[in-house]
């Protein structure tokens, strides 16, 4: 009897068993997301994915940089760009050939002075030296002379004659008006009066002319602009002659360049032309000033002047360069050209650097013919650009320098 009531209590408390469960899907499965539930990720972990994953923090900003503009560009401030003589000009458009001549840099006569002494003497100080800057009215050296001494010996007597006369010409006047003197006393002591006046202003104006002071035999050589000493011709103790040069000055900061041109190309250019000058890795533009109606009878060229600003300070005078005189468009084509200088290889092709807002852009172009010292541009530019003309090889190591720091990321 116990058996069976024992069988029966199994039996339902299986089937109250199997009500209990959840149902199963089809096929006996859990459902995905109870059997798949995702662990809890450690920072470890998602690193780890980060990484192997397609999207990364910062990667696309990456590429950009490497494979966009930010990779043809040069960042450089305007301190920079200045310290390293790197100079921009705008591309010439409507280029119709140049003339290319030798060259020399001259210091410009408007802006250059000799000093010599007025009068023989011996030399007692020097104060500046070959190269060295001046101010204007700056004494570069003192000469010790006689005629010095003279004219200011002249001076003190003329004065010291004057004072007397103008004691005796008080004294008549005052007898003149108290009726005791004559007239012609007084216009006697009235003539000597204006003739020590008269004195005393020439003998104030010998020594004026000499550069000379009163009470003193010394004579200060003075530089009468600012500049440097170019040329210096004279020592401690030296005895100079009156109308001797001494010394040289001239004004850096502009400078002329004479041409040497043959009387063909003389024909080709006007006055105003622009002008490339280059040498050595350096270039500069001017303009010409002069041009001489005279054949040098030696040299069989003609001679012409052009201007050369030289603020940056890379031209020295008495150095030979390179002048590239463009030559007016003889059509409307627009035709455009650089100089040699501003165009590097950069990724194997020709380019040039534009000058932007924070630095330089690399422009890759396509060159036509070369002439003189330009070169023309078939493709590429527009020409409204303005780009670096000198110095350019500066911008390709700082190219490089990022290109390999990209690599090394």
């Amino acid at each position: 009897m116990q058996v069976p009531y024992r069988l029966s209590v199994c039996g339902v408390l299986l089937i109250l068993a199997a009500c209990s469960r959840s149902p199963q899907p089809e096929g006996g499965k859990p459902e995905a997301h109870n059997a798949a539930a995702p662990a809890p990720t450690t920072p470890q972990k998602q690193q780890e994915k980060d990484k192997d994953g397609e999207d990364k923090p910062g990667e696309h900003a990456g590429k950009e940089d490497k494979d966009g503009k930010h990779a043809d560009f040069i960042k450089l401030s305007d301190k920079q760009i200045q310290a390293a003589h790197i100079e921009v000009a705008a591309v010439r458009a409507g280029f119709a050939g140049a003339v290319e001549a030798p060259a020399v840099i001259l210091a410009d006569p408007q802006h250059a002075a000799v000093v010599s002494s007025s009068v023989s003497g011996r030399v007692i100080s020097v104060r500046k030296n070959l190269g060295e800057n001046v101010a204007q009215g700056e004494v570069l050296a003192i000469v010790e002379s006689r005629e010095v001494a003279q004219f200011s010996a002249d001076v003190a007597l003329a004065r010291r004659q004057m004072e007397l006369a103008e004691a005796g010409f008080k004294r008549e006047d005052r007898l003149y008006a108290e009726k005791v003197s004559s007239r012609q006393e007084f216009e006697l002591a009235q003539s000597a009066l204006d003739e020590a006046r008269t004195r005393l202003r020439l003998a104030q104006q010998q020594l004026s002319a000499t550069g000379g002071a009163e009470h003193s035999a010394q004579l200060g050589l003075r530089a009468p602009i600012a500049g440097i000493v170019t040329a210096r011709q004279i020592t401690l103790g030296d005895v100079v002659e009156a109308n001797a040069k001494l010394f040289e000055l001239a004004n850096p900061n502009t400078l002329s360049v004479e041409l040497s041109l043959t009387p063909t190309d003389a024909s080709r250019i006007a006055i105003g032309a622009p002008v490339e000058i280059s040498a050595e890795a350096r270039s500069g533009a001017g303009r010409i000033a002069f041009i001489s109606r005279v054949l040098d009878p030696a040299t069989r060229q003609i001679r012409a002047i052009a201007s050369l600003s030289n603020q940056n300070g890379i031209w020295r005078i008495g150095e030979t360069v390179s002048a590239s005189v463009v030559l007016a468009a003889q059509s409307t084509g627009e035709q455009l050209a650089v100089p040699r200088a501003a165009v590097q290889t950069v990724e194997d092709k020709p380019s040039v650097f534009v000058r932007e807002k924070d630095g330089f852009a690399i422009r890759h172009v396509a060159l036509g013919k070369p002439s003189a010292g330009f070169v023309t541009v078939l493709s590429g530019l527009d020409g409204s650009e303005r780009i670096a003309t000198s110095n350019t090889y500066v911008l390709k190591a700082e190219h490089g320098k990022g290109e390999a720091g990209g690599d090394n990321d």
